[in-house]
């Protein structure tokens, strides 16, 4: 009880629980909505964003990113992003402003940071790797 009311308190205040209770999918799915306005916005056609987990720096963790699948009834992308580690999660957030073409995965035994490789065609944008 003595946690709620601060943490409540936070929220009410406009801190940004969505923010504190982030996991490791969601944080990589805020880096890809960040980097999709700023590739859009650029005269790019291309842009790498460097990604690290919200754990320490030498926690192994995967990154799995499932195809979108266009034509859809609904003409809803549904791919689904998972990042492991100690605050694993995952997400569908990432579709309102990305598309990914193919299954994209990547392994980091011993942590450190993932590249993902945003490519802009027209508007779209795509993560088209994970390294």
């Amino acid at each position: 009880m003595r946690l709620f009311i601060p943490v409540l308190l936070m929220c009410l205040a406009g801190l940004g629980c969505g923010r504190l209770f982030e996991d490791n999918g969601t944080h990589l799915a805020y880096l890809l909505e960040r980097g999709a306005g700023e590739l859009r916005a650029s005269g790019g056609s291309e842009l790498v964003l460097r990604y690290t987990t919200l754990d320490a720096p030498n926690v192994g963790y995967y990154v799995e990113i499932t195809p979108s699948e266009p034509g859809q009834e609904s003409n809803a992308a549904n791919s689904y992003l998972v990042v492991s580690g100690k605050t694993p999660g995952g997400t569908s957030y990432h579709n309102r402003f990305v598309f990914v073409p193919m299954r994209l995965y990547v392994r980091k035994e011993r942590g450190g940071t993932t590249e993902v490789v945003l490519r802009k065609d027209g508007q779209r944008v795509s993560v088209v790797d994970v390294r």
